[in-house]
């Protein structure tokens, strides 16, 4: 079981052998190339129930690996490990299932380490074959396959849902599929992708189509969708200086198709940029499957969630606020808002660059519900995150 530890452990020390494969400016890329990063999280969570406080400890290593065969042909594989131990494990029922969240055809993914309140997770999240030309695209494997055209939530994302609340996963998941682009001026063609996962119903087949009228650019794609038939489609442009954007997607099961049993996964987003470089922006999603308990904000940032159920919530409203305080300093704080059952959760970011490899986090998560008619605290986390890039 700790055989795959080791092999990304030897992987990552001969990484340092390799990173420097960058070519000189003007000469021909290497045809070998390693990048990734370090991260260490420091969390503390907390409510206002004495005897609450909590830490949590976790160690973040990415290894990307990229080979360019010939100008057409490259292969990809990247991977991701993770180390977490303290309280947090220790106190979580069933933490090293929650994070082992392998769904693809390939088994990728392992746990080999699951002490009381220790547990370690690697997984291979891409691995693929890429052929381009001038017009076409190809890629063969485990990949990042991103519709979506708003920011925070992506009813159009049929593949690669990701959460909006799991802030230190950037690159997002992959899907184990096949996927034909097509474009001659890379603002219309389209887009095919076959996906299929473990479970016998969870094929997804579907095909996009992008095209610029009316100075938007819009999408439309049709699914066979797991064990659903999906509609969508999105737009991105203007009115005026603000930036409008919003998908949705229809999802009606295959052996109802005449019944009322189709949902609506939908999203609006609109954001404005000031002259003092203040930025404003907010997001509406309606989710058809969504409910009012109050019991699924627990654990938010660790669920599974998928283009249907992008939150669980009927209504989400979404605002931002973010400023370049300076050179270096950038704060956002997001404010998002679940009228069901009247859920607030304050989401702030602060990060800070110490130089051109190494950042800095503070990120805070609080989450309120009502009580007797007045907001109450809920629960708290506070992380602390440190970033080597390489």
């Amino acid at each position: 079981m700790k055989k795959p530890f080791a092999l990304l452990f030897l992987l990552h020390i001969l990484s340092f052998g390799t990173a420097q494969t960058d070519s000189i400016p003007g000469e021909k890329p290497a045809p070998f190339q390693v990048q990734g990063y370090v991260k260490d999280l420091q969390t503390v969570s907390f409510s206002p129930q004495k005897g609450s406080l909590y830490t949590g400890n976790l160690l973040h290593n990415r290894l990307n690996f990229k080979y360019q065969f010939s100008t057409a042909l490259s292969a990809r594989l990247e991977l991701r490990t993770r180390l977490f131990w303290g309280e947090q494990v220790r106190l979580t029922p069933g933490f090293a299932q929650l994070i082992d969240y392998e769904s693809g055809l390939m088994d990728l993914s392992w746990t080999p380490i699951k002490k009381t309140a220790l547990a370690g997770h690697a997984i291979i999240d891409r691995l693929s074959l890429n052929w381009q030309n001038k017009y076409w695209d190809i890629t063969l494997g485990r990949q990042r396959i991103n519709w979506g055209v708003t920011t925070a939530w992506n009813p159009n994302d049929l593949f690669n849902a990701f959460n909006f609340f799991d802030f230190d996963y950037e690159e997002r998941p992959g899907s184990d599929a096949l996927r034909v682009r097509y474009s001659r001026d890379g603002m219309s063609g389209f887009d095919l992708a076959l996906s299929r996962e473990k479970a016998a119903k969870s094929t997804t087949a579907a095909f996009l189509y992008k095209f610029n009228a009316l100075g938007y650019d819009f999408q439309a794609l049709g699914a066979w969708y797991q064990n659903n038939l999906a509609l969508g489609g999105g737009w991105a442009g203007n009115i005026g200086n603000a930036g409008f954007k919003g998908e949705a997607t229809w999802f009606q099961p295959y052996n109802k198709l005449t019944d009322t049993s189709g949902t609506l996964s939908l999203t609006l987003e609109g954001n404005y940029t000031f002259e003092s470089s203040w930025y404003l922006g907010g997001a509406y999603l309606y989710t058809g499957r969504g409910h009012s308990r109050q019991g699924a904000l627990a654990q938010l940032a660790l669920q599974r969630l998928s283009a249907e159920m992008l939150m669980p919530f009927k209504h989400t409203v979404l605002i931002q606020v973010a400023k370049q305080l300076t050179p270096l300093f950038m704060a956002n704080l997001s404010l998002i808002y679940c009228p069901g059952p009247d859920a607030l959760i304050v989401f702030p970011v602060f990060s800070y660059s110490l130089n051109d490899n190494w950042d800095l986090n503070l990120v805070a998560q609080s989450f309120f519900i009502p009580v007797n008619k007045q907001l109450k605290n809920e629960g708290n986390s506070l992380i602390l995150r440190i970033k080597w890039g390489f």
